[in-house]
């Protein structure tokens, strides 16, 4: 009788951890262009970071609302532009809302094993956090602006 309990009581606990992970989704209720990450830097506040667009091609809101991109071990929200380009969602990575993700130690570990051309944005979709990953992140070249307010408005 001990013995099926204990069992009873690891098989509950084993799957209550397993909670935790996060799930991607196969298919996502929007659709998504090429992405490109570009590395960026403010000459005059010698400021620098990372910027990954990722171009809107359909997105209804009441369907999904995007929130945040993981990259390169960290995370940060997701923001909606209208560009040239038509509707992109911009992350924008070496500012203030930049949240670093530990990749060991006591915090939270980063939850997803992603390569350099790989990163997963969350989103709201009936009131339920999800998860979907972009591949094929390709790198543009540096660019520099003079002021931030040069960077702000390009």
């Amino acid at each position: 009788m001990k013995i099926r309990i204990v069992v009873l009581l690891v098989l509950i606990l084993s799957l209550s951890a397993c909670s935790s992970t996060k799930k991607l989704e196969s298919t996502a209720p929007f659709s998504l262009g090429e992405a490109y990450a570009q590395e960026w830097t403010v000459e005059e506040d010698e400021k620098s970071g990372h910027e990954v667009v990722i171009p809107i091609l359909s997105l209804e809101n009441e369907k999904a609302i995007l929130k945040n991109l993981y990259y390169r071990g960290k995370m940060t929200p997701v923001r909606i532009e209208l560009t040239e380009m038509g509707n992109v969602a911009v992350a924008e990575f070496g500012n203030q809302d930049t949240a670093e993700v530990s990749t060991g130690g006591d915090s939270e570990l980063f939850p997803f094993d992603l390569s350099e051309t790989q990163a997963v944005i969350s989103y709201v979709s009936n009131e339920k956090v999800r998860y979907y990953k972009i591949n094929g992140i390709r790198r543009n070249l540096a660019v520099s602006y003079p002021t931030l307010t040069a960077k702000n408005e390009r």
